[in-house]
């Protein structure tokens, strides 16, 4: 009776824990994944000053198209550069990493050019968010091409 007892009350324990943890982990996925569909329509439409409020101060982008990793400031300088769409092929999936951190990734399609050149269209993304302030920011962003 004893044993029935304490397995009941560990796995009430292990609930309550667990339940209130999974709400707030949908909270912040969500609030992660409005954060990043932020910063895309912000590259998108070229908003350096949207850009500058969505990401750490130390950003730093690795991609097919650019010549080598870029800070947040060299993206910004070579934003006339840019020209691209972003459609996101299914979901983004979320990975938690922390309490102020989380990685999301998605395969993607990408239509435009930089610096005239061709991006390629089929990739998988990945980026590093993190809560700083208050607010989730985008700290690391890398773009792999895929074989279509």
């Amino acid at each position: 009776m004893n044993t029935s007892a304490a397995v009941l009350s560990l796995t009430l324990s292990l609930f309550a824990v667990i339940s209130p943890a999974q709400a707030g982990d949908a909270e912040t996925i969500a609030v992660v994944n409005k954060a990043a569909a932020a910063l895309d329509q912000a590259f998108e439409h070229q908003d350096a000053d949207a850009i500058k409020g969505l990401v750490t101060s130390d950003h730093i982008a690795v991609t097919p198209y650019y010549d080598h990793p870029r800070s947040a400031a060299a993206q910004i300088e070579s934003l006339p550069d840019l020209k691209y769409e972003q459609t996101i092929i299914g979901e983004a999936k979320i990975a938690l990493l922390g309490a102020d951190a989380a990685m999301r990734t998605f395969e993607a399609r990408l239509d435009g050019t930089f610096k005239g050149k061709i991006i390629p269209p089929h990739a998988f993304v990945t980026s590093i968010m993190v809560e700083e302030g208050g607010a989730w920011r985008e700290k690391f962003y890398q773009v792999t091409a895929l074989t279509p």
